[in-house]
């Protein structure tokens, strides 16, 4: 009798939406280990041992004449832009992204826009590529290109906001690894 009543109840519901349950999976890196978790901003909830968020980026010079996609430096950079990365300066418009880079002196812009002469340039760069499984991968202190770490720990409850919208790179410090969530800033 009561399964007929809440049958009868829901028809009654039209256009109703019952949430299902979504489970997000845990990342892992192996000790000594990296992975490229895209661009910022991210959110990182630790879920097992410790670990670093590095950002990864690359600076220059960099100039254009009128509204244009091509981003011409002033010098070959040190460390190279990468395809996909954000790129910002006076004038670049937030959230533009390196279309390509011709591994010299010029990049394309996702967008036309107008880049005064001398005006300093950031953009992402690479994460340190990830090795075979149990072969450490390149120390932190190896890579010109990370900014200073974010320490993560696991705790209950503890999340990690990362307001920037650089390239972030996420390390494996402890023996056993390091499992965590990462998350669109507020989506948990």
């Amino acid at each position: 009798m009561k399964k007929i009543l809440i049958a009868a109840l829901l028809a009654l519901l039209p256009g109703v939406v019952f949430a299902q349950t979504v489970v997000k999976q845990p990342q892992f890196i192996q000790n000594q280990q990296w992975a490229d978790l895209g661009n910022g901003p991210l959110d990182i909830q630790p879920v097992e041992g410790n670990g670093a968020v590095y950002s990864a980026l690359g600076t220059g010079i960099g100039s254009t004449s009128g509204s244009s996609t091509t981003l011409t430096l002033t010098a070959t950079p040190t460390i190279a832009p990468l395809v996909g990365g954000i790129i910002s300066g006076a004038g670049i418009t937030s959230g533009t992204t390196i279309s390509a880079f011709n591994g010299t002196t010029t990049i394309t812009l996702s967008a036309a826009m107008t880049v005064a002469a001398s005006t300093p340039i950031a953009w992402g760069a690479a994460c340190p590529a990830a090795t075979a499984p149990n072969v450490p991968g390149t120390p932190p202190a190896a890579n010109a290109q990370l900014g200073s770490p974010l320490n993560l720990r696991s705790s209950i409850g503890s999340t990690y906001p990362l307001y920037t919208q650089a390239r972030l790179c996420a390390y494996g410090a402890q023996q056993n690894g390091f499992s965590f969530l990462s998350f669109a800033i507020g989506a948990h």
